[in-house]
């Protein structure tokens, strides 16, 4: 039964047992040390980009564990680790859970002649897994069947897969590939068979693997949003007694520090398709070349996001691009030319199997994905066990400016909101006794709209008398 939260970062961690590949009394049971009393800090990672959990855990060691258990880099480690009032959390135990592997011993020092520190990286044992196995073979399926298969058949865990059903029947010949390489070559063309949408993610979290495009993290399969984890905001401390009525709630959810990496970025938008793109296609079998041009207000309203209307329905005024009068009547999403791509659409070499339309899914892919990691922040809370890489989440962002009367909430009206964690580090500090989060946070779409603009203010709007100068008549004329 969880214990009861005494305070923020509160945890619960079980024994941490080095587990050792060999077994000196011969009875087949490896051998086994707990490390908990010379935990100094510990950190748990998890990532949308990454496709397995790590994490790493600093010693304080008298004993010298290195040499008497002794490490090698072959061990396993074991333990489970929650937050008090769950049994959600992160589960590495042999009997119930799936213990990680200690794979790498760094920054080795002395403190005295009697005294060493050290910190040791652990992975998911599907990490290792994917550098032993090749895939060589052919696939004649669905995309979402072709990732449960490699999950079970070339990373061969035994944990949990999520995975989100794709359309169409496709065939894929491996060429030798680590699992994962597959996994990447495949999940590209992957299209959601509940929603309009390419490109999809694999990751770990705590609950097992996950197969899931971003559409199916914002909301379900009806269309309606998934609720958020929690609402984060940065709040004066210890304005709450013990025992107050939604203490917890409000310290929990208090930000202890937070940043903005990045808001925008207009020219990497522009060089890599996310406002417009032309993708030039050539079917080596009929001999001919199309060009389809992507246009990202066309193509907003057709999907969902993070930001919906107060019916949870789907916006089309809310994206990350304006719709304003760029340069003679056109838009930033009307210069295709700007970004070109290049595919190989060749027909008419499988008949029993779908052809995969590559003018729906490259341009889609690439403007969604970069779309969503355009705007950044970081955020540093309490720790829970119960947040997890994939949830959503609303932070509020502060307004920097005079409260007014008609802005009670003293808020950021555009960066405040709904945002999707894109990735986490779970630190636990034995010495502070407190766990803390660190959360990556991206958003793909804006609580209130951009204004828009049908004026042209940009055309014409600068000195047009420049002219071209001959450097040698320079020369002659000086």
């Amino acid at each position: 039964m969880a214990s009861k939260i005494d305070r923020p970062g509160a945890f619960e961690l079980s024994d941490v047992n080095l587990i050792s590949y060999t077994s000196p009394d011969g009875s087949g049971a490896p051998s086994r040390l707990n490390i908990r009393g010379l935990i100094m800090d510990m950190n748990i990672y998890e990532s949308l980009d990454g496709s397995f959990l790590s994490g790493d855990i600093t010693l304080s060691d008298a004993t010298n564990v290195v040499q008497e258990f002794p490490l090698t880099g072959y061990e396993r480690i074991e333990f489970y680790f929650r937050s008090p009032e769950t049994d959600k959390g992160f589960n590495f135990s042999v009997d119930t859970g799936h213990p990680m592997f200690v794979y790498s011993l760094e920054n080795r020092q002395e403190v005295n002649p009697r005294f060493q520190v050290y910190t040791l990286k652990f992975c998911s044992l599907e990490t290792i897994r994917n550098h032993q196995h090749r895939i060589s073979q052919a696939y004649s399926t669905s995309i979402d069947e072709m990732i449960m298969k490699i999950c079970v058949d070339g990373l061969k865990t035994k944990k949990n897969v999520f995975i989100e059903e794709t359309k169409g029947l496709h065939k894929y010949v491996m060429p030798r590939v680590t699992p994962v390489e597959a996994i990447e070559m495949i999940k590209k063309d992957a299209r959601s068979k509940n929603y309009n949408n390419s490109g999809f993610l694999f990751f770990e979290n705590a609950f097992g693997f996950n197969f899931k495009s971003y559409e199916s993290l914002f909301c379900r399969a009806d269309g309606s949003p998934r609720a958020v984890k929690a609402n984060y905001t940065p709040k004066v401390k210890n304005i709450m007694s013990s025992g107050d009525k939604g203490k917890e709630i409000y310290d929990l959810q208090s930000v202890e520090d937070f940043k903005v990496k990045t808001q925008y970025n207009t020219l990497n938008n522009l060089q890599n398709g996310v406002y417009a793109s032309r993708l030039v296609s050539h079917d080596a079998f009929n001999k001919t070349f199309t060009e389809t041009d992507f246009d990202y207000h066309e193509d907003y309203a057709k999907h969902n996001h993070l930001e919906s209307d107060s019916n949870g329905g789907v916006r089309d005024d809310n994206g990350i691009l304006p719709l304003f009068n760029f340069s003679k009547g056109k838009s930033f999403s009307d210069f295709p030319e700007g970004t070109l791509m290049l595919s190989t659409d060749t027909q008419n070499i499988h008949t029993d199997i779908d052809k995969i339309p590559f003018n729906e899914i490259i341009q889609q892919r690439v403007s969604s994905h970069l779309a969503i990691n355009s705007l950044v922040l970081e955020i540093t809370v309490s720790g829970s066990t119960t947040i997890n890489v994939g949830d959503i989440v609303h932070f509020s962002l502060p307004k920097y400016a005079k409260a007014t009367a008609k802005d009670i909430k003293d808020q950021d009206v555009y960066l405040t909101g709904r945002y999707l964690i894109s990735a986490a580090r779970h630190h636990i500090s034995s010495i502070n006794k407190k766990h803390t989060m660190v959360l990556e946070l991206i958003k793909d779409s804006y609580n209130k709209a951009y204004p828009d603009e049908n004026m042209d203010i940009f055309t014409n709007n600068e000195d047009d008398k420049g002219k071209i100068y001959i450097q040698g008549q320079i020369d002659d004329l000086t």
